[in-house]
């Protein structure tokens, strides 16, 4: 059951039907239940709050009766009896706002503004930022008695009761100028009530400033302090503990706050904070059942850890929340790490700050930049003031030198970024502090391993231990198995000067040496793993190597070649790294790529001794050398791979056999498609997953090509599926986009709606040519649903595309398809145009079966010319060029139709 107060009563069974409490009394005593939910009260106070004017003669025997009518309404088991009173056992929107702060749980009054529950009610206003609104409902209405009685019993329980009997002077005052009168009953009670008001209930300051992107931490925080009597907020400075505790804090009837950031005696602090001790009384006596917020306790963490000790023997109703920089380290504690501020959130926080001056890319790439600390996003958003949003992002990196001025009256500990490391720093052993200035020689984090390889001293059980210390002081962030610095600690680290940056790279170039190989075989999605976990440190070594170390920068572009050119497609980023280079084969090869110094770079490559990348580059760019030259080198490559006593070699060997029959070859198609199947077996063999979707692609290829569409959807169907193994299929480097190829398919096996639906799923490619052959996709869809206009549209789409293309075989195959539409649509003039310039563009290719294509399309228009005869030799030279008939329905239709054709003209 539900029972909701805030707003007109509302009860709403288990099963969602509404439930009504009729009768004043019988309501009020369900809201006077739920004013503390979870909590037993006693039958003297539910008589007190039920009937405050003329208590009944029987109380007990009057509240009992009245129980027993709201329990025959609601269920017997809603009301529970106990020796000390009655329990609501219901959820209600009380306990929901307490634990959410959601504003929109209130639908009204809260509570009906029963009188017993004011207090209560003006409490909840104020979590839900109301004494604004009260505040600017009394000034709007001066002499309404019961408003600013009211707003005097919200001020006291703000904690501002100087300004409540501001206010009742004010109002007395008002009445007896304008009205002549004295206060009347609500305003005297109020004012007695502030009088009267003299049980403490903290010291929490007031906040300052909106608070955002803490709702999770609020919820695991109320939840974490009910359920323990120490819980300590831990984390980078900054990051937001101390606002995280008092806003939890404020919840609570009674908390103090004690701050021991210049604390020598965290005792006398905590004494300090509980305000004039006439009596003397003992300071944990005077606790009661409050909540301790000791802030900033890394400061004396021994001390703030003896007075926890003692606080949770000697006060059982108190309970501690402490903030530090690292754990107290005690039984019985439970530590919530608070973790930087998420991207949007942090975005949100600086934006309050600035306003909507700054352009949104702009914002999140400084917040980002900041790692989300709200500390940092506060001392940017000042600077924000006098610097342009250019100007900010610009500096942004310096962060230590950019956010140098902050709140003047903040602790000195948070008036500046540097301030707030230097506090973490000077509180760190030597070896803490060695270990700290090393790390910053990675980039994107470190396992332990790494760390002790470059940075370590005695044994990886030390450097553990030292990594551990530096975590639970909030300086090192553990991710799983990795150990990452913020980047405003890492800046502060390199100015210790103490990183090594030619052991970062050795270990690096050693790491990736060791793991190239693993990329062609079993291993492989693990070597991806580490390639891509690793990819900032990599990059980092190179960076240092091509200064300082090319022999080194010569060892990583060999060993990254294969996952940028082959795995990821990375063309532009290993082009950039290439021309950083000079004197290294590979990479003046790879800096080459579309200059007239390709062919000669290429050749030099190949007399080196570096088979893997050779095949990265021959794979990457199949026309370098020129048509038949290339086919002489792939002829040599896959003899002399044939040797190895590799499989996977011997597997490649097949597989640039099959592209030298496929594509360099006239009427070698099924020794292609032999020595595809025969590399397959050994890639499987091996375990290279992208080998084996590289190979399925060439094959589907070759089954297209001789209309094995079955056949054909059965090979990329594996392909599709292999490919899904590694993670991102579409950035592997294959012929043809595996979704492309599974499109193409499905069009001319009849699924058009199926090809619709991968094109859909195809991902945005720079490439002109990947473009162009989506939008040949497309046209074919259009082509063979018979809306040939559209598919004219489309093709010439594709030509536009790759209008600048070197990419002829593929330019020739949308023309012969353009040419195609055009003789359905009966422009045969047009057509013959389509169908010369596809075979202008075929003619500079070895490829037979993309020859035979365009030739069986022009054979089609040579048919509608009224040309049989010329339609047969065209028809019979593709099959040449084939190495056999084609099985394509379509071709074998036109073969059929041409031979009826001659058989007539005969």
């Amino acid at each position: 059951m539900r029972v909701d107060v805030l707003g007109p009563l509302r009860v709403v069974a288990a099963d969602g039907a509404p439930v009504e409490v009729r009768g004043k009394r019988l309501r009020w005593l369900l809201i006077r239940l739920a004013v503390e939910p979870g909590a037993v009260v006693a039958p003297e106070r539910l008589i007190a709050d039920l009937w405050p004017d003329e208590p009944p003669v029987d109380g007990a025997a009057a509240l009992q009766s009245l129980v027993s009518r709201l329990r025959r309404v609601l269920g017997a088991a809603v009301i529970s009896s106990h020796a000390s009173g009655y329990r609501l056992e219901a959820s209600t929107d009380v306990e929901e706002f307490a634990r959410t702060r959601d504003a929109a749980l209130w639908r009204g009054a809260a509570f009906e503004d029963a009188p017993f529950a004011v207090d209560e009610a003006v409490r909840l206003a104020l979590l839900r930022d109301d004494l604004a609104g009260l505040e600017a409902l009394a000034a709007a209405h001066p002499l309404r008695e019961d408003v600013q009685a009211r707003l005097m019993l919200a001020l006291n329980a703000a904690g501002r009761r100087s300004d409540a009997l501001a206010v009742f002077a004010r109002v007395r005052s008002a009445l007896a100028d304008e009205l002549g009168v004295d206060p009347g009953e609500a305003l005297a009670a109020a004012h007695l009530a502030v009088l009267r008001d003299r049980v403490a209930r903290g010291n929490l300051p007031a906040a300052v400033g909106s608070f955002v992107g803490r709702d999770g931490d609020l919820a695991v925080l109320a939840e974490l302090v009910r359920d323990n009597r120490l819980v300590t907020l831990t984390g980078f400075g900054g990051v937001g503990k101390t606002r995280l505790a008092l806003t939890h804090a404020s919840t609570l009837p009674q908390a103090w706050f004690v701050e021991l950031d210049s604390a020598a005696d965290p005792l006398a602090a905590l004494d300090t904070a509980l305000g004039p001790n006439p009596l003397a009384a003992p300071v944990f006596s005077r606790l009661g059942a409050s909540l301790v917020v000791l802030d900033n306790c890394e400061h004396v963490v021994d001390a703030a850890a003896a007075l926890c000790v003692r606080l949770l023997a000697e006060a059982p109703d108190a309970r501690v929340l402490a903030t530090s920089r690292e754990p107290l380290g005690i039984p019985g504690e439970v530590v919530h790490a608070v973790a930087p501020l998420d991207l949007d959130h942090a975005v949100r926080l600086f934006s309050a700050r600035v306003g909507s001056v700054f352009d949104a890319d702009v914002v999140r790439r400084v917040c980002a930049a900041l790692d989300g600390i709200p500390l940092a996003l506060e001392l940017a958003a000042a600077r924000a003031r006098s610097l342009s949003a250019a100007q900010l992002e610009s500096r942004v990196d310096s962060r230590l030198r950019l956010l140098d001025r902050g709140a003047r009256t903040g602790p000195v500990r948070h008036r500046t970024l540097r301030a707030v490391i230097d506090w973490s720093w000077e509180l760190l052993d030597d070896a803490e502090r060695a270990l700290l200035a090393r790390l910053a020689v990675f980039v994107g984090g470190a396992t332990a391993e790494a760390v002790h390889e470059v940075c370590g001293a005695g044994d990886l059980w030390d450097t553990e231990d030292l990594l551990a210390a530096l975590v639970e002081k909030s300086l090192v962030v553990r991710a799983g198995e990795r150990y990452r610095l913020l980047e405003t600690v890492r800046e502060y680290a390199l100015e210790q000067n103490a990183a090594d940056p030619a052991r970062h790279a050795a270990y690096y170039v050693a790491l990736a040496e060791r793991h190239e190989p693993l990329l062609r075989g079993a291993g492989q999605l693990e070597a991806l793993k580490v390639f891509d976990v690793e990819r900032a440190n990599l990059d980092a070594a190179m960076a240092w190597a091509v200064r300082d170390d090319l022999g080194t920068a010569r060892r990583m572009m060999a060993a990254r070649a294969w996952h940028w050119l082959v795995m990821t497609k990375r063309f532009e980023e290993i082009h950039r790294w290439a021309l950083q280079i000079p004197g290294d084969p590979l990479s003046e090869a790879v800096a080459a790529f579309g200059t007239a110094d390709v062919i000669t770079a290429s050749r030099r490559l190949w007399e080196e001794d570096l088979p893997t990348a050779v095949c990265a580059l021959m794979l990457t760019t199949g026309h370098v050398w020129g048509d038949a030259d290339l086919g002489e080198r792939l002829e040599a490559l896959a003899e002399r791979m044939e040797r190895s006593p590799d499989g996977w070699t011997r597997a490649f060997s097949a597989l640039v056999r099959g592209l030298v029959a496929g594509e360099f070859s006239d009427g070698a198609a099924p020794r292609a498609e032999a020595q595809y199947r025969l590399a397959l077996d050994g890639f499987r063999a091996a375990g290279d997953r992208w080998a084996v979707v590289f190979c399925l692609s060439c094959l589907v290829m070759v089954l297209i090509n001789r209309g094995a569409f079955a056949e054909g959807f059965q090979a990329v169907s594996e392909a599709r599926q292999v490919a899904a193994e590694l993670g991102e299929p579409e950035s592997m480097l294959v012929p043809m986009s595996v979704l492309v190829q599974a499109a193409r398919l499905k069009i001319r096996t009849g699924d058009l709606a199926g090809a619709r639906d991968d094109l859909a799923r195809v991902p945005w490619s720079p490439s002109d040519l990947d473009r162009g052959r989506i939008a040949q996709a497309h046209g074919e869809i259009a082509y063979w649903s018979g809306d040939f206009e559209d598919a004219v549209r489309l093709y010439r789409q594709a030509l536009d595309a790759t209008a600048d293309s070197q990419a002829s075989q593929f330019r020739a195959n949308v023309h012969a398809g353009l040419g195609l539409a055009l003789t359905r649509l009966g422009h045969l003039d047009a057509a013959g145009e389509e169908h010369g310039k596809a075979r202008e563009a075929i003619s500079r290719s070895a490829d037979g079966p993309a020859r035979a294509t365009v030739l069986e399309w022009y054979a089609d228009w040579l048919l509608a010319q009224g040309d049989p005869g010329s339609a047969g030799n065209a028809l019979d030279e593709a099959e040449r060029l084939r190495g056999g008939p084609s099985g394509d329905p379509a071709v074998v239709q036109l073969r059929h139709r041409v031979r009826a054709e001659v058989g007539v003209d005969r």
